[in-house]
């Protein structure tokens, strides 16, 4: 709630013309106020006495005050009411008389408080002693190796076979029709009877070290994702500055910190840069990288083995938390203690706290009851997509740290003109290497370009559906391997059967084509209905990490269903929760099933 505000005359040698806005009020009114006012802030300071924070503003002219008062005036609507419980006015006008604008001075360079979201890169933090009593911590390998994900559907009843989609997880907070925890309903389940006992001791010798190895828990860092590699400019300027203020000093003002935007905005090298950073200044044993999947059931699984004491441990020791997807966390009433009372002890004790999401912030107001947090609390950062200028300077340095080579026009035909998301251009990249190997060789000379072009499906015309008479010839076609390697499943809408039989026919055909020869073993084929959104990817993540499979293809929705009218959250949301389960996802549309280039795709995701 904004309490007061107060703005007066802070000249300088270099800036005459500068001013204080004194703010009492909380982090999240600040927010608002420096993404309407812009450019002309400075990063908010906070101070004490009757304010508590102080932003210096470089200019105050008659838009930037008719922008102030606008926002105040905003916020004090937002309160609800004209006095705070202390007694002050919710936005009072500020005891001070209107300062008489004189002609804008010579343009000013350099001023000691930087506006908040300067373009140009931070330099690299100064590295941090590490507490005295800890010995320096040896290089965390990388990447660690994993336990397979078969602990998680341990921890619960495994399904009964069954043609239709398993019920949701009992006890689970799970997305609505738009995927988001919307409601803070978390069903009731009978307490473990590990949970009555008390916890057992941890032996005091375990190491974080050695905790964080027990549970798939943790994301490897990727060190090609740096402040150095990343590309700043209006899309996420104020991300940036954000950001490194976290790196220079975490825990002080920026806690938590929500970055959200769109797949491919840039979120994940948001996470790895800080990420980075913060091993560099205070030491990677100090801080703890995960996603809502990883942390929400490794959780859930340290309990039903030991009270969570080991967990207690690890994160009493932990000075940064950084959660990807946040929007993906499973909250139940066997974790909910737990998360909420590490999340708000972070807070509480200054130590730092990262998330990501997808979705934006009003969206996570049902996860926040649930988890009994409120991640909207600190500052807030939309990444936007970059512009046309900048996102060829992004992908040139893709393809030159991938070692692609293509000439500019085929870069510009492939991803610009198609208007690529750089997520998808990035996974696409990945995708061309992988077929590189499989494909090329002495008697067949492809170049990047070409390959490129037979992935995405360049020279194919309009895709039909699978007559009948195709339908018919797949329909007796089994995978001839019963015990291989490779472990598959797959997912279809409800009434699609055949058409799951003839998209595994066809992806079988394909690695022929490409000369593959790639055998599986099919696990099951399971539906789901297309009209009933409501934790269908959820269920998806359970029912393939239960099946002890390492990969899943997943068959898009008919347009005119529920989850059709939503298809790329769908498909978002459900291969990063097979992700977090350690299974590789292949993506089918239900409009591609006679198309090469999309069974070449998903060969290369699967394989």
């Amino acid at each position: 709630m904004l309490k007061k505000w107060d703005v007066v005359p802070a000249p300088n040698e270099k800036n005459p013309g500068r001013h204080k806005l004194l703010i009492k009020g909380e982090m999240k009114d600040i927010f608002l106020i420096v993404k309407k006012l812009g450019s002309v802030c400075s990063r908010p300071e906070k101070t004490s006495g009757a304010f508590d924070f102080i932003i210096y503003l470089s200019k105050l002219e008659m838009d930037i005050l008719a922008k102030l008062k606008a926002v105040t005036s905003e916020l004090g609507a937002v309160s609800g009411g004209a006095e705070s419980d202390s007694g002050l006015n919710a936005v009072a006008e500020p005891q001070w008389t209107e300062p008489k604008i004189e002609p804008a001075p010579a343009p000013w360079t350099e001023p000691k408080i930087e506006p908040l979201p300067a373009p140009a890169p931070a330099p690299k933090p100064a590295p941090r002693p590490e507490p005295a009593p800890a010995p320096a911590p040896a290089p965390k390998p990388a990447p660690r190796p994993e336990p397979a994900p078969a602990p998680a559907p341990k921890a619960e009843p495994a399904p009964q076979p069954a043609p239709a989609m398993p019920e949701a997880q009992p006890g689970t907070t799970q997305p609505r029709m738009n995927f988001v925890p919307s409601s803070a309903r978390v069903k009731k389940e009978e307490p473990a009877p590990a949970a009555a006992q008390a916890p057992k001791p941890a032996p005091a010798a375990i190491t974080a070290s050695r905790i964080k190895g027990k549970w798939s828990m943790e994301l490897p860092l990727n060190p090609t994702y740096s402040f150095h590699t990343l590309v700043a400019g209006s899309h996420n300027r104020f991300a940036h500055a954000a950001a490194m203020a976290v790196v220079e000093n975490p825990g002080v003002i920026y806690n938590p910190l929500l970055f959200f935007g769109a797949p491919g905005s840039g979120k994940t090298h948001f996470i790895n840069a800080v990420s980075n950073g913060l091993a560099a200044s205070i030491g990677q044993s100090n801080i703890f990288v995960t996603d809502g999947i990883k942390f929400s059931k490794g959780v859930e699984i340290a309990i039903k083995e030991d009270g969570g004491a080991r967990l207690e441990q690890l994160f009493s020791g932990i000075k940064v938390l950084i959660i990807d997807d946040i929007h993906l966390l499973m909250v139940s009433e066997a974790n909910r203690k737990y998360l909420s009372k590490w999340l708000n002890d972070f807070v509480a004790k200054n130590r730092q706290i990262v998330v990501t999401s997808v979705f934006p912030p009003k969206s996570l107001a049902g996860l926040e009851e649930a988890v009994g947090f409120q991640f909207t609390q600190g500052w807030m950062v939309d990444l936007k997509t970059p512009p046309a200028q900048t996102y060829k300077i992004i992908l040139n340095q893709l393809l030159q740290g991938m070692d692609i080579k293509i000439a500019e026009t085929d870069s510009s035909d492939l991803f610009l003109q198609r208007q690529m998301p750089l997520g998808e251009a990035i996974t696409a990249c990945g995708r061309m290497k992988k077929l590189e190997k499989f494909v090329v060789n002495s008697a067949n000379s492809l170049s990047h370009a070409q390959l490129l072009e037979m992935l995405l499906g360049v020279q194919e015309p309009p895709q039909a559906h699978p007559s009948d008479r195709d339908l018919s010839s797949a329909a007796g076609w089994q995978p001839s391997a019963k015990d291989a390697w490779f472990k598959w499943g797959i997912f279809f809408p409800k009434g699609l059967r055949k058409e799951a039989q003839y998209a595994l026919y066809a992806l079988h055909e394909r690695a022929k084509e490409l000369g593959m020869n790639t055998e599986w073993q099919q696990v099951f084929m399971e539906e789901y209905n297309p009209d009933e959104a409501y934790g269908t990817p959820f269920n998806i993540g359970s029912y393939a990490g239960q099946a002890g499979i390492n990969g899943v293809i997943l068959m898009g929705p008919q347009p005119s269903s529920a989850i059709g009218s939503q298809e790329p959250e769908f498909r978002h949301l459900s291969l990063k929760i097979l992700d977090s389960f350690s299974i590789k996802g292949a993506w089918l549309p239900l409009g591609k099933l006679k198309s090469p280039a999309a069974y070449t795709r998903m060969l290369m995701d699967l394989v």
